[in-house]
């Protein structure tokens, strides 16, 4: 889910063994999952969202921004991180299967 006033993407599949939500790497999942190749999904502005009942599995951190993602999980209390890109290259952080996150804020210039 997006709630920011920039766009966002997601990613369909993770493609590392035994990290939890939260977790990022800089390495861009290219694995297919299931028979499902991997695919992105574009997060419009102010609301927009995976297709509900879809399993997605990773949020791109762009390159040169910070965002702020709160995940919110099923049965485990929600928390949320901030992931500073600036100046560096994108990033790519794990939702599990009973996890959302949501971009709450992302800028180019500071951390939200």
């Amino acid at each position: 889910m997006n709630d920011t006033a920039l766009g966002a993407t997601a990613l369909k599949n993770w493609c590392r063994s035994g990290d939890s939500t939260g977790s990022w790497t800089a390495t861009q999942p290219t694995c297919s999952s299931d028979g499902v190749a991997q695919t992105t999904y574009y997060l419009s502005p102010n609301g927009g969202h995976t297709p509900y009942k879809e399993d997605w599995d990773t949020l791109r951190i762009d390159a040169g921004y910070c965002y702020k993602v709160k995940f919110v999980i099923d049965l485990a209390p929600d928390f949320t991180k901030t992931y500073d890109r600036r100046g560096t290259s994108a990033a790519y952080v794990k939702a599990a299967d009973n996890a959302d996150a949501h971009v709450v804020g992302q800028s180019s210039s500071s951390c939200p």
